[in-house]
């Protein structure tokens, strides 16, 4: 029985994948054939899926005026309708997974593009290919069951004879089927309440072990947690410190001010991490990995300024000569629809005017002739919710 639903599956998986792709080769137009057959040299994907299709209908060569002569044949398609992947070896199987299934070029959509006659060919090759693994992996089990069926019925015929002579013995041990029976009944109830038994243990067990996961994990949280409050106020200070003063000054600088703050911190008494992280302290992961994704470089300059610009309370004037801060602040404001001006552009004022009526983001490129304090108060009046600044403008 097991054996004809095996061959069932096999006849079905013909009939789903065999069967489309090779109506699909069937339905080649000759002109496309003659088109291939036609070419003195072909794109490589062309003579790729060729190499492919030889090799399975046993033509092994790489030269295409081989090749040529293959196709050319009268019965080139009908050979290939009426191939059968029981003829694929093992050899063949491993040199097409090698040579060209593994090839990422090696695809319906990529060689039909190059050749509209073997682009079909390719998909018929990949299913041959799997129906010939599918009968790989199958054929050991459909051996075994073979051979246990020819077991199962030489064990037929060994219990009709133990049934012919249980059926002799019945009548000696019909005295005893009541209490047999009693007993049967009495050792499935303990099977069943020891398999309770055995159920309820193991869960216990394994509630045990998980709570004493858990309470070593809420132990390494509560240390973690006791080590960050003893130290969060320094941490805190450092940061703000960090954020409020060191925007304007280089690398170097920052570090420099950086070691005066935490001398003074050591001074006064105050713990903080010693080996505290600006960049893994102000933001997490996800937010470096977006702004790297946004064209912002890697280095740690780059990523602190990128954390000053995310939590400004003022809009800052960013000196950018080498462009890499516009394109940073273009890419992370895109989806806010920013827009770019300066006060050369003629349209600067409605672009500001846009920007303060539906608060999206304005980029102002500053010229050096015009003062930076003008440049600051531009910058303040872009924030779409300072009214008061609105309307020293309009006037």
């Amino acid at each position: 029985m097991i054996l004809k639903c095996i061959e069932t599956l096999i006849h079905l998986w013909k009939f789903l994948f065999l069967f489309p792709n090779c109506l699909a080769v069937k339905s080649i137009k000759k002109q496309h054939l003659v088109e291939v057959r036609s070419m003195a040299n072909p794109p490589a994907a062309v003579k790729m899926a060729l190499e492919s299709i030889c090799l399975l209908l046993g033509e092994n060569t790489t030269d295409w005026k081989q090749i040529r002569t293959v196709i050319i044949r009268d019965n080139f398609i009908p050979t290939i309708i009426n191939f059968s992947a029981d003829e694929i070896s093992d050899s063949i199987r491993e040199k097409m997974k090698k040579s060209y299934l593994s090839n990422p070029n090696y695809n319906y959509e990529g060689v039909n593009r190059a050749s509209l006659a073997c682009g079909p060919m390719v998909k018929w090759a990949t299913a041959q290919l799997n129906y010939a693994d599918m009968l790989k992996r199958v054929e050991p089990l459909r051996n075994e069951l073979k051979k246990l069926e020819g077991d199962a019925k030489d064990n037929q015929a060994r219990a009709d004879e133990v049934e012919q002579m249980i059926s002799e013995l019945e009548a000696s041990i019909a005295r005893y089927k009541d209490e047999y029976a009693m007993l049967i009944s009495q050792a499935q109830a303990i099977k069943a309440d020891l398999a309770a038994v055995e159920a309820k243990v193991n869960r216990s067990t394994a509630l045990l072990k998980s709570l004493a996961a858990e309470q070593e994990r809420w132990e390494q949280t509560s240390e973690t947690f006791r080590s960050q409050m003893s130290t969060i106020s320094g941490d805190c200070l450092l940061s703000a410190a960090f954020m409020a003063y060191a925007g304007y000054f280089d690398q170097q600088m920052r570090q420099n001010l950086f070691s005066t703050w935490t001398h003074h911190l050591q001074k006064a008494n105050i713990q903080f991490r010693t080996d505290i992280a600006r960049t893994e302290y102000l933001s997490n992961a996800d937010e470096r990995l977006r702004w790297q994704a946004n064209s912002l470089p890697t280095d740690d300059l780059c990523t602190e300024n990128a954390i000053m610009l995310k939590r400004f309370n003022r809009y800052p004037l960013i000196i950018d000569p080498s462009g890499q801060a516009t394109e940073f602040i273009m890419n992370e404001y895109k989806e806010r629809k920013i827009t770019r001006t300066s006060f050369l552009d003629d349209a600067f004022r409605k672009n500001l005017e846009s920007a303060l009526r539906f608060g999206n983001p304005l980029l102002v490129q500053v010229l050096h002739c015009i003062h930076h304090t003008t440049f600051l108060h531009i910058l303040f009046l872009v924030h779409p919710h300072i009214s008061s600044f609105l309307l020293k403008f309009k006037q």
